[in-house]
């Protein structure tokens, strides 16, 4: 167990100091091993160790909740709703995705609403903001200038965000701790002269969040081609399967099927997901971006290859197919596989590197932990590239070479972060 979180074998006498609360970065589907959030880590690792300088010491003792901590085989919701129900303080990471996108807004609106239920009059005063990046000149978030007070006598706080100083180094580096030990030392001032109570935060999916109130989320489709329980091909270990497709959960490990922790992933990356079966006909009159995860042995019979060639048939270029193998070494389960791709091939259902490396297949819940953030992103650059004609590129964002402040005039990307289309629909990412 960790210090900083291993928060699914906590006991519930330990409460986390802070909560860290930022906008997952969308994974790069030409390095599908890089860790696109890799500095965050960093700073998380710097400021628990901070805290812990600073704290003193006692039983229970959490310096913080970072949700990259949280088991790959969890559900995520569960011990984030723990971090959010228990943490001392909240600190937000200030950026334009962080404002623009539903899910850290929420986190925020969960805090909140439980310093409300606690009787603070001012729920703000268990937020310690952080500038993280630039912000555009047009969003002006709550608590920004506690923000930019946090390291105002810093060289480059203001201008280039922590994330900048953190990246640059050299110089920088100085600036870089002087704002994270006095972050830490907030942290514990508020945690230690004036405790908060645990209390159990309403439903995250429930919250809206306060930065962008009537923002609609783009439905992200997590097909699963799989057995069920009574259809699963005689000799086949039956375990793993269930009542439906969707059920299917192939690694020991698992606590939550396959398709939900797709879905998971799909949401922390602002996607509403709609989790089903394999689709063989198609009523909407156009496909939402998404993933079909399929297994080897949904065709070991007829009916269920039928049943794939019909669901892949003219697939659009945003909607990746996943092939998952339980037993990589098993002669069958690699001829079935095999087959698969031979289906998937003949469809022309691979069109981008990552589909074919999606198709070569995953044998652990690491590989396919790694690898559906990547095939996110990939669905839904192809749905905007393909299906409007629109691809939202890297200079839409605030460079770090040539970071946005917001005493310059500034204007909005002429591309927008969220694009809708004509079904109503807001691809985001």
């Amino acid at each position: 167990m960790t210090e900083s979180t291993s928060v699914r074998e906590t006991s519930i006498t330990e409460r986390p100091y802070f909560f860290l609360s930022y906008a997952h970065s969308d994974s790069l589907a030409v390095y599908p091993d890089a860790n696109p959030d890799k500095l965050l880590g960093e700073f998380f690792g710097d400021l628990a160790a901070a805290v812990r300088s600073h704290a003193s010491s006692r039983p229970g003792f959490v310096p913080g909740f970072y949700d990259q901590e949280i088991p790959v085989a969890s559900d995520w919701k569960e011990p984030l709703t723990w971090a959010l129900s228990n943490a001392q303080v909240f600190v937000p990471l200030y950026s334009p995705g962080y404002l623009d996108k539903p899910l850290p807004g929420r986190e925020w609106e969960c805090f909140r609403r439980r310093m409300e239920a606690l009787g603070l009059a001012d729920p703000t005063q268990r937020f310690v903001p952080v500038l993280w990046t630039p912000l555009w000149k047009t969003q002006d978030p709550e608590g920004l200038e506690t923000a930019l007070a946090l390291g105002a006598d810093q060289p480059g706080y203001a201008e280039e965000g922590l994330r900048a100083l953190l990246k640059i180094g050299g110089w920088y580096r100085a600036s870089y701790e002087a704002v994270v030990d006095e972050l830490a030392r907030r942290i514990v001032v508020l945690a230690e002269n004036s405790p908060i109570e645990p209390f159990e935060v309403q439903d995250i999916d429930k919250m809206t969040s306060p930065f962008s109130p009537d923002a609609r989320l783009a439905v992200f489709a997590i097909e699963t081609a799989a057995p069920t329980i009574r259809t699963v091909a005689a000799g086949h270990d039956p375990r793993g399967y269930g009542e439906r497709s969707a059920d299917w959960r192939p690694f020991p490990e698992q606590e939550i099927s396959l398709a939900e922790y797709a879905g998971r992933v799909a949401e922390r990356l602002d996607f509403r997901a709609e989790v089903s079966g394999i689709k063989t006909v198609h009523h909407e009159p156009v496909r939402r971006p998404g993933i079909i995860l399929i297994d080897p042995w949904f065709i070991a019979d007829a009916q269920g290859r039928s049943a794939l060639e019909s669901a892949v048939h003219q697939l659009p270029r945003w909607v990746l197919p996943l092939l998952v193998l339980d037993q990589p070494g098993d002669p069958r389960t690699q001829q079935l596989a095999g087959q698969v791709r031979a289906i998937l091939a003949a469809a022309e259902a691979l069109p981008t590197e990552s589909s074919r490396r999606a198709a070569e297949g995953v044998s652990s819940l690491k590989d396919f932990r790694d690898t559906v953030p990547v095939l996110v992103a990939e669905a839904e650059k192809q749905y905007l590239r393909y299906r409007r004609g629109e691809y939202r590129g890297e200079h839409s964002r605030p460079s770090l070479r040539r970071p946005v402040r917001r005493d310059e005039p500034v204007a909005k990307p002429s591309t927008p972060t969220s694009t809708p289309d004509s079904l109503g629909e807001t691809p985001n990412a």
